[in-house]
């Protein structure tokens, strides 16, 4: 991608979550809003790196995230300690925003996001599901640091469409 300003910094001087970096568009984040009770979420690894561990980080403004039996309303899901394929209950009673990010582990076991060359690209699936090409922070930009497929649904139906997020294998690429 060649030498460019740093993503975190344009983020900020801009006051913006989307910069445009040449040709891509780069988001600082995912956010899904008026995500209706009784929805859910699937987050799918495509694909990371192993040269640094990296996770998604979900968040929601009304209720709780549901993975197993553990509720908050932040979770973290670590590439490589987490299934290929993770459901999220919403236990919200309202519409809430949820929102979407990467971060990576530190060398000395810290966790960072939104630094320096962090960011995503985000392609449109279906009004539901987004691949996020995920660049971590660390070196020059390389958004196939972490991808994932995020699918937003609503569990109470009888039938899941499982899209294109029910056919991907993990795969480490480094």
């Amino acid at each position: 991608m060649g030498q460019v300003e740093e993503f975190d910094t344009r983020f900020v001087s801009e006051k913006t979550d989307v910069i445009r970096v040449g040709d891509t568009e780069v988001h600082l984040r995912l956010c899904i809003p008026g995500i209706q009770p009784g929805s859910s979420l699937r987050v799918v690894f495509e694909s990371f790196t192993e040269d640094v561990e990296q996770a998604v980080c979900i968040s929601t403004d009304k209720g709780k995230l549901k993975v197993g039996d553990e509720r908050a309303s932040s979770v973290i899901l670590w590439s490589d300690h987490s299934l290929v394929s993770n459901d999220i209950e919403i236990t919200n009673r309202v519409p809430a925003n949820i929102v979407v990010w990467n971060a990576w582990r530190r060398k000395d076991g810290g966790v960072d996001a939104g630094l320096r060359y962090a960011g995503m690209t985000k392609e449109e699936i279906s009004p539901s599901e987004w691949r996020l090409r995920c660049s971590d922070g660390i070196g020059e930009a390389d958004f196939d640091d972490l991808v994932v497929v995020v699918l937003s649904f609503d569990s109470n139906a009888a039938q899941v469409s499982r899209g294109s997020a029910g056919q991907f294998e993990r795969r480490s690429i480094r």
